[in-house]
């Protein structure tokens, strides 16, 4: 069971929002949009209401669970809607509306939206499009005036989530440890197809700048590799005129206000900050200057054998710091690999990487590191930015 949280802001955010709870969706796939539960049981319920009249109930509805947020005026938060969808897995058994309501509540007791209990907590609905998911959307003033105490909601309604998965037989997910890379949003994913893209520009970035860090020995270097692959660059700069971060855009991804879309290395992923980069750098470069002669894919392959002898007996920091360089190795393969395979190569990356995400930090100490082997057999930035591999 997959809960995710979005915030929303704006005057008609909560109006915005219920009209998608209780629209056709974006592609049609709202099948039997209803209410199953509701902050006091009794809520209008647009879902069951005559068809001429829903427009008017969605309208009630969303004044009722505004009247909060109206009641601060000026004083309103920025945020002013939680809004968080439910997914069961597809196997797991079809669960009843008492069922999902019963889940719902669980879910904003566990966020601190509506503590159990709590008869001045915030209003809330959850409503049912398929057989397999519920929204459950919330306005961020409680009752009473104040803002609900919702520290670390995201990590306290995947522990519920665990719970109930056990409470109910559902497909049992593993607890996660924060390490996770940022997923895309539906938003992203609707933008990614009118733009003809195979991939968000997220998924796509995050690839590039994992690219340009594998194939780089200094920071320079990895600066240049991203612009030369066509990734627009922005660097942060302190008063003092020291760079601190960065953020990187696709040329022709704008907004509303035509402007580009920049995402900051941290939010693609926890390693892609520019602090961590200039670690993993520091921990690489610069390489030896004796490197052994020889077919550099015959080096990166007994490098990669000699991976779980270091795995069992070595020391954590060093054993991570193999699979980093491993990991690297699997992002620039592609770039050399012949047409017919990079898309399945391309996937074990993704997949090698998501696998050995960890809080340990690496630590480099190989002679020959597979990285290295992987940069002198050619994967090296393109003169253009139209070059097919890198582009991916």
């Amino acid at each position: 069971m997959i809960p995710k949280i979005i915030l929303s802001k704006g005057p008609e955010a909560t109006r915005r929002t219920i009209g998608y709870l209780f629209g056709i969706g974006r592609a049609n796939e709202h099948i039997d949009p209803h209410l199953v539960a509701s902050w006091n049981g009794f809520a209008p319920d647009p879902g069951r209401s005559p068809h001429r009249n829903r427009k008017d109930v969605e309208d009630q509805l969303a004044a009722q669970l505004d009247q909060p947020v109206k009641m601060l005026g000026d004083k309103a938060p920025r945020y002013t809607v939680w809004h968080c969808p439910v997914r069961a897995a597809p196997e797991d058994p079809i669960l009843t509306d008492a069922q999902w309501a019963d889940i719902a509540r669980r879910i904003v007791a566990a966020a601190g939206i509506a503590p159990d209990g709590d008869e001045e907590a915030c209003r809330w609905v959850a409503v049912r499009h398929a057989d397999d998911h519920i929204h459950i959307a919330a306005t961020l003033v409680r009752q009473d005036g104040r803002r609900p105490k919702r520290d670390y909601d995201q990590r306290a309604v995947q522990r519920e989530a665990r719970k109930i998965e056990a409470d109910y037989g559902l497909r049992r997910l593993k607890p996660g440890d924060g390490t996770a890379a940022k997923r895309p949003t539906s938003k992203e994913h609707f933008k990614a197809k009118r733009l003809g893209q195979d991939a968000t520009s997220r998924e796509i970035l995050r690839m590039r700048v994992r690219r340009a860090v594998a194939a780089a020995s200094s920071e320079a270097e990895f600066f240049a590799f991203l612009e030369a692959t066509g990734v627009d660059v922005r660097p942060k700069a302190e008063p003092s005129g020291d760079v601190t971060g960065y953020s990187v855009a696709l040329p022709g991804d704008i907004n509303k206000q035509g402007e580009p879309v920049w995402f900051a290395g941290s939010t693609l992923a926890g390693d892609l900050s520019l602090p961590k980069i200039r670690q993993r750098l520091a921990d690489t470069s610069p390489e030896p200057v004796a490197v052994p002669s020889g077919n550099p894919w015959h080096q990166a392959t007994a490098a990669t054998e000699r991976i779980p002898h270091h795995l069992t007996h070595g020391d954590e920091h060093a054993a991570e710091g193999r699979l980093v360089t491993l990991g690297a190795t699997l992002d620039l393969l592609p770039l050399t690999a012949p047409t017919a395979v990079r898309v399945e190569l391309e996937r074990a990356a993704a997949a090698f990487e998501r696998a050995t995400r960890s809080r340990i930090a690496p630590t480099t100490t190989a002679p020959v590191s597979c990285a290295a082997a992987s940069r002198r057999s050619g994967a090296s930035p393109p003169q253009e930015a139209t070059d097919p591999a890198w582009q991916c």
